[in-house]
């Protein structure tokens, strides 16, 4: 995994970590860089910064 899909993980790690502390979920422990299988195709890591960016400016 190179250090721009870290970034991109790191970001979603950010973006769930209040709505599942709500919830009581820990992230530490949480890996979603291997429970993702997409981690290898960039297309679709743009295709989440996209959504991801849009979801923050709304």
């Amino acid at each position: 995994m190179n250090n721009h899909q870290n970034a991109i993980f790191h970001q979603i790690t950010n973006f769930l970590k209040t709505p599942l502390a709500l919830l009581g979920v820990d992230l530490k422990n949480f890996q979603f860089n291997k429970i993702c299988h997409f981690a290898n195709h960039p297309y679709l890591c743009k295709g989440l910064i996209f959504i991801f960016t849009l979801s923050s400016t709304v």
